[in-house]
């Protein structure tokens, strides 16, 4: 993505910014056009709670190309306590299936040494 790209959705980076259907009051992360269940396009930006609960989860002991530098990687479903689902980064690898888990701002990764730095969220545990 291109600084310019990122730059304009940045909001969406800070907090979990998903949908909500007016028709049929579901919510959907990430966001959607229309909705998914009743089809109706009449769709609102909505903030997503930023706790929930580890579904599942894998830990990535060899990631994609440019990844390498943050190995391994701890990828986890995650239902938000609005029973939306998100695919999160967990940051630390010793989670389970059942731990509480809170949104957190850190960061993604860089384009090598004078390259763009890309900051998103991620899930940590909760004590």
């Amino acid at each position: 993505m291109n600084p310019i790209s990122y730059w304009r959705r940045k909001e969406r980076y800070y907090r979990l910014v998903g949908s909500y259907c007016k028709n049929c009051k579901s919510e959907f992360f990430p966001p959607v056009y229309f909705c998914r269940r009743c089809g109706s396009k009449d769709i609102l930006d909505k903030e997503m709670p930023s706790e929930g609960t580890v579904i599942t989860y894998t830990i990535l002991y060899e990631g994609m190309e440019g990844f390498e530098d943050y190995e391994p990687i701890t990828l986890a479903i995650v239902k938000l306590d609005n029973n939306v689902k998100v695919l999160a980064q967990i940051v630390e690898n010793d989670i389970k299936v059942g731990d509480r888990v809170r949104m957190v701002f850190r960061k993604i990764r860089e384009e090598g040494k004078e390259g763009t730095i890309y900051y998103g969220y991620k899930f940590s545990k909760i004590s």
